[in-house]
């Protein structure tokens, strides 16, 4: 044991000792507080938001950006589990990784690719990127992890992304307009590359319909995720028609025509379960469809989606308008063609008229003569009686081609159609009794139009003809008149139903050309329809005809109504 020197010298050498001992560690001191200064000040200074962990996720230090960047106060944080600053869907994973990181501490730099998020007090997410490395003091591990809020760069890649997800698309809708393919082949193709695209919460059901005129009504062209039964029930809707989500199966969940009005605007409608786009197609101001895409229940209206949606439109509305151009094109030359023949056929007949009518009426005149010497019940009597009847036949057929091929000369006047129609009934009415036929009348009170008498008489002839003709075995024929409504014109519809035989769909398109027909030849000359046509158009009117095989056919005329 240590002697304790009390002598003079040794108080005054431990003296000594005890001044050196407090000096140092005021040194000692000032330089912790230096440090701890210049450690404040070096936190502050980094562009980063910092944050310091234990062992035990307990957070130790922070600086002003993270404060500023989460927006809580200082002592909001201090002492609290790191997890205040993350969405619950990342907590317990989080939890271990911070065990993994303590026991065995690396350093992790920022961009490493994986997608994380922070919350803000208010409970705002938002994205992030974190660096990772750790420290050591008192022999503990500290976790230090600096945190960038990176939405801007995300909202950036979100952008590039999406023009090149546009460009992408119309690329491929430019393709597809390129391929040999009809016209809904390439609308179909369309739609699948919209409710496929992955970058989307579009889900996997969509639309899209085309105006069509005469009448106004969108008509169902391609379709995607619908059964059969919602198919055939929306296959064609007036233009302007309701047409709301529903839940029942066998009606399109999800159909809006809203979009078509004078603003030609993408519409959004939302339900409990699903949500829906309504997109126009339009050129040159002009309506020609709409695109109908569902979403999931709860989407929010997504500029970025309506961007999409709007350039596909566009892209399509010009595939549109080029193939109905093409089919306009066509239909003129095909009118072109038609003209040229009804000019060879009025040339033909011009020349030939007086050359077979005179000798025809010759032979019909004396195969009359001879009936009425030569004795009943006779060969030669029978035989004369048929060349009688193929003149008189032959004589109707040069008499439809003259008025088939001459331009209308005559003078028009102010008709009632339903009193004409009712006058051309009363010839026939003697044949439907005969036949079993009834008639069904159904006229409507209809303003005059002006028309040339001869020719309307005739053309309405030629139909109830055709429609005595197609019951052989009897049936129903309705005829009715009533005003309708096409765009700013307005027509006198005048339309006679049979229920007879019906027309094959072969048949259909070639129904008006001249000398085209089913009956026997001893029944027709095939030049009824193509009269009853051509009278229509002559007085700028339409005919449109539905039929369907073992039910029945119904001719519409459509004369145009004088504006007042």
């Amino acid at each position: 044991m240590r002697e304790q020197c009390t002598s003079p010298d040794c108080t005054a050498a431990r003296t000594d000792e005890l001044h050196e001992e407090i000096t140092e560690s005021s040194g000692a001191e000032h330089e912790l507080h230096f440090s701890v200064m210049q450690y404040g000040k070096l936190l502050e200074s980094l562009p980063d938001a910092i944050v310091m962990v234990s062992r035990e996720g307990k957070i130790v230090e922070i600086n002003t950006q993270l404060i500023e960047l989460f927006g809580y106060a200082r002592e909001d944080l201090l002492g609290k589990h790191l997890k205040i600053l993350m969405p619950d869907r990342f907590r317990a994973r989080h939890r271990k990784n911070v065990s993994n990181f303590v026991t065995s501490p690396r350093r992790r730099p920022m961009g490493t690719g994986l997608e994380l998020f922070g919350l803000k007090k208010d409970g705002t997410e938002f994205p992030v990127d974190i660096s990772l490395s750790y420290l050591t003091t008192d022999g503990e591990i500290l976790a230090m992890a600096a945190v960038r809020d990176i939405t801007e760069r995300k909202n950036t890649e979100h952008k590039i992304e999406l023009n090149y997800q546009i460009q992408r698309a119309i690329s491929a809708v430019l393709k597809i307009s390129l391929e040999p393919l009809s016209l809904d082949e390439q609308l179909n193709g369309v739609l699948d590359l919209i409710v496929t695209l992955p970058s989307f919460a579009l889900r996997t059901r969509g639309s899209i319909y085309l105006v069509e005129h005469e009448p106004e009504r969108l008509v169902l062209r391609a379709m995607h995720g619908f059964s059969v039964s919602q198919v055939a029930t929306c296959a064609a809707v007036a233009l302007g028609a309701d047409l709301s989500v529903s839940a029942a199966p066998s009606v399109c969940q999800i159909m809006s025509s809203d979009c078509l009005d004078e603003h030609h605007e993408i519409k959004y409608f939302e339900s409990e379960d699903a949500g829906q786009y309504c997109v126009p197609i339009v050129y040159a101001n002009r309506a020609l469809g709409l695109i109908n895409v569902a979403v999931s229940g709860g989407h929010e209206r997504v500029p970025e989606e309506e961007e999409f949606l709007s350039a596909i439109a566009n892209s399509l509305a010009g595939l549109i308008e080029r193939r109905q151009s093409e089919t306009e094109k066509e239909h003129l030359r095909e009118q072109l063609v038609e003209s040229e023949k009804l000019a060879a056929l009025g040339r033909i007949t011009a020349n030939v008229s007086h050359t077979i009518k005179n000798p025809l009426t010759a032979i019909g005149g004396f195969a009359n003569r001879l009936m009425d010497k030569l004795p009943e019940g006779t060969k030669e009597k029978k035989y004369a009686g048929f060349i009688f009847s193929e003149a008189i036949r032959l004589e109707n057929v040069l008499q439809n081609v003259l008025l088939f091929s001459r331009r209308d000369s005559h003078e028009r006047e102010e008709l009632d159609l339903s009193d004409m129609l009712e006058r051309a009934l009363i010839m026939y009415e003697d044949i439907c009794r005969d036949r079993s036929i009834k008639i069904v009348r159904r006229l409507g009170e209809t303003p005059p139009v002006l028309a040339n008498k001869e020719q309307v008489l005739q053309a309405l002839e030629n139909l109830l003809s055709n429609a005595i003709d197609a019951m052989p075995r009897g049936g129903t024929r309705t005829v009715s008149t009533d005003k309708e409504q096409m765009g700013d014109q307005a027509y006198i519809a005048l339309r006679i139903k049979d229920t007879g035989q019906g027309i094959p769909k072969e048949n259909i398109d070639r129904i008006f050309e001249p000398f085209f027909t089913t009956k026997l030849l001893t029944k027709g000359t095939g030049l009824g329809l193509s009269i009853t046509k051509k009278v229509i158009e002559d007085h700028e009117g339409f005919i449109r005809v539905n039929s369907e095989v073992g039910v029945g056919t119904t001719f519409s005329l459509h004369f145009p109504m004088r504006r007042v």
